[in-house]
């Protein structure tokens, strides 16, 4: 093996990462369809961007609208950290409309 083809080799990884370039879905390829299917988005419209999420999900600052006004009258401190980390859970287990995707 020649000097500048031991270099041309040794290069070889560097000159392969400039050049490369991602794959992106062309109309026509099942990609396109199975990337519509999976997320329910066309590919070229959202643009890297989601649509907004409108749902609301219980919060420790709205709690009072989903939980059962006769839960919170048993609850004696709800600014406790144990109450706080229950309606986290709650909103974590809770799943809008995108999330679920």
């Amino acid at each position: 093996m020649e000097v500048s083809d031991r270099k041309r080799m040794l290069a070889l990884p560097i000159y392969l990462a400039k050049r490369q370039k991602l794959p992106e879905p062309k109309q026509g390829q099942i990609e396109l369809e199975i990337y519509k299917q999976l997320t329910g988005l066309d590919y070229y419209d959202d643009c890297g961007a989601y649509p907004i999420d409108f749902e609301h999900k219980i919060t420790e600052f709205d709690y009072e609208k989903y939980l059962n006004p006769h839960l919170l009258k048993r609850i004696e401190d709800q600014e406790s950290d144990e109450f706080l980390e229950f309606v986290r859970v709650q909103n974590f287990l809770a799943k809008t409309k995108y999330e679920k995707q």
